[in-house]
């Protein structure tokens, strides 16, 4: 999944409490936020929204589920928090939103009955849904200053605005179905062969010609111009994008194995902040999104199962 997690802040699927259908005793449960539990369903559900079109495979299958949970999980803790400041709407405000969703579905030529039942939606699920889109319009809302976009794009212009890095790398590929250990080992040799570049001892292209595994090794590992979001690995742009010309990062794992990626060369974009506006504001809200989770995760305690992957706490990496 690319680094900028699809957002669905809308209504899922917002019914009355007559359509709202009961779940099979005792559901499995990916995850609980506090007392309220993440159940695989709404998982899943939420995997095939997100990926309907482009379903993850192999290795990639195991980050997405991780990725989603996450996402569910920072939101109940977005909820925890909004209760425990008060930052809640009334039930007025509540009845308000879903007849307005039931004024948006006769305006379509539908009504709530036409949501389909396979969603199993619970009432308890439909009052949340209410409740998120809420709460995170009104937290959005007060985030998403002129100040805070020009703050974003004067930090971060790189990811959106065109912009195209000249990049080499020295790539340690592992053999297939290397532990642990072995990927381990990788790293730190890396991290020699990183020593004896920046040392002077070994130039880059001559190191890229000894070490590389990649095609790219002939030619002093240069691998031209890539964009922040293609045609490389997540992992990799995501680390070439932090460097500035002539620096060589620390080791960058990746599907492929493990990379010293140097940035030969910055080509300016030319996209001006109003031409990114709407990236800017996807972009502001999964940082408000990380921001207000951290601050309710040491209040409100995250438990996750062995029912769907999930990242260690604090981490990008899978638990085992």
């Amino acid at each position: 999944m690319n680094a900028r997690f699809v957002w669905l802040f809308g209504f899922l699927s917002i019914a009355t409490p007559s359509f709202a259908q009961a779940r099979p005793t005792e559901p499995a449960v990916a995850a609980m936020v506090g007392d309220d539990p993440v159940e695989v369903a709404e998982t899943q559900q939420m995997m095939d929204l997100v990926f309907r079109n482009k379903k993850p495979t192999g290795d990639m299958l195991p980050m997405a589920q991780a990725q989603v949970l996450e996402e569910i999980v920072n939101r109940r803790l977005v909820l925890a928090y909004a209760l425990r400041a008060g930052d809640v709407p009334s039930a007025a405000e509540l009845a308000k939103a879903q007849k307005q969703f039931q004024i948006r579905l006769a305006a379509e030529g539908r009504k709530v009955s036409d949501v389909p039942k396979a969603e199993s939606i619970t009432q308890a699920d439909l009052e949340r849904q209410v409740l998120w889109r809420l709460v995170w319009d009104r937290y959005l809302a007060k985030y998403r200053t002129p100040q805070r976009r020009e703050t974003w794009f004067q930090n971060h212009h790189g990811d959106l605005d065109g912009t195209e890095l000249v990049v080499s790398h020295i790539l340690l590929r592992p053999v297939a179905g290397a532990s642990q250990k072995e990927t381990e080992a990788l790293e730190k040799q890396a991290e020699s062969i990183r020593a004896e570049i920046t040392s002077g001892k070994l130039d880059f292209a001559a190191a890229a010609a000894k070490y590389s595994a990649g095609p790219s090794g002939k030619q002093g590992g240069r691998l031209g111009k890539i964009g922040r979001h293609g045609p490389m690995d997540e992992s990799f742009s995501r680390a070439a994008f932090e460097l500035k010309a002539g620096q060589i990062s620390p080791p960058v794992r990746s599907p492929f194995g493990v990379h010293l990626i140097r940035c030969d060369e910055v080509v300016p974009g030319t996209k001006k902040i109003s031409d990114l506006t709407g990236a800017i504001d996807e972009a502001l809200a999964e940082e408000l999104l990380v921001k207000i989770s951290h601050l309710e995760r040491p209040r409100t305690t995250v438990k996750y199962t062995s029912a769907w992957p999930h990242f260690k706490p604090g981490t990008r990496e899978l638990a085992k």
